[in-house]
């Protein structure tokens, strides 16, 4: 299933002591650069034997905010200075999620073709970030650890790398043999990776089309995932406090 993900992003970011709020919907991330600084790769995938099933869900994205999407909020203690500049944030990630299902429950519906399911499943997700932070000149900032240029400070992470153990439930249920409905959460980290993440999603599969190998469904819904995430203290803290949700829009090809 290759899909669009069409985010907003709420929440805090931390890169090299210096935080910022971000509160950006899809509508302002559209006036950054594209590809350069909003890009995006999705597909998930599935394979089923009897109760059993592997899924699997891959991500890239290039995402930032800046302006009102993004507030400088402090510099951290050990940090030093004062942030009256403004700031803008960009991220580049990669989440790589993997898990085994096994159907719990099956029932029949009253009318023809109706039919409701709902799996349990566990597994990991896997997180690549890089963030840069580009911050305004001002006369309080501490400019000793960044890299300046044109005017502004630049603050790096550089490749941060996580994996968060998750556990979830779906439920399943057929309308009809044509139109499905799907519903799933989860929750992870648990302080193995993230303190604490969470993702939740709804979608909704209809089939418009039947060849001699496949049956091609349109999907259309809403995913949310949240996660906390902190490494590092003072000028190397590094905090991605995030909630990244929007629609979902894929074609699903089932053989």
């Amino acid at each position: 299933m290759p899909y669009a993900w069409l985010p907003s992003i709420n929440g805090s970011t931390t890169v090299k002591g210096r935080t910022a709020d971000v509160d950006a919907d899809f509508i302002d991330l559209l006036h950054r650069k594209i590809p350069k600084e909003l890009f995006g790769l999705m597909g998930a995938f599935e394979a089923r034997k009897g109760p059993f099933s592997v899924m699997t869900d891959l991500v890239y994205m290039k995402v930032g905010a800046s302006d009102s999407g993004a507030r400088a909020r402090s510099v951290h203690p050990r940090v030093g200075g004062t942030l009256a500049a403004s700031m803008s944030v960009q991220f580049e990630m990669f989440i790589a999620e993997a898990a085994l299902a096994y159907e719990l429950f099956q029932w029949r519906g009253a009318t023809p073709g109706a039919q409701t399911s709902i799996d349990l499943y566990g597994g990991g997700r896997f997180w690549w970030q890089n963030a840069e932070a580009s911050l305004a000149l001002s006369a309080g900032l501490n400019i000793g650890d960044l890299t300046v240029s044109g005017g502004r400070a630049f603050a790096n992470s550089g490749d941060v790398t996580w994996f968060d153990p998750l556990v979830g439930l779906r439920l399943r249920h057929h309308f009809s043999p044509h139109t499905e409905l799907v519903l799933r959460g989860d929750v992870g980290g648990f302080g193995a990776g993230s303190k604490i993440s969470w993702q939740a999603m709804g979608y909704l599969n209809w089939d418009f089309a039947r060849t001699q190998h496949a049956i091609w469904s349109a999907m259309l819904g809403y995913r949310a995932l949240y996660v906390d995430f902190e490494k590092g203290a003072g000028s190397t803290l590094y905090e991605y406090d995030m909630l990244t949700h929007g629609p979902v829009i894929g074609v699903t090809a089932r053989f």
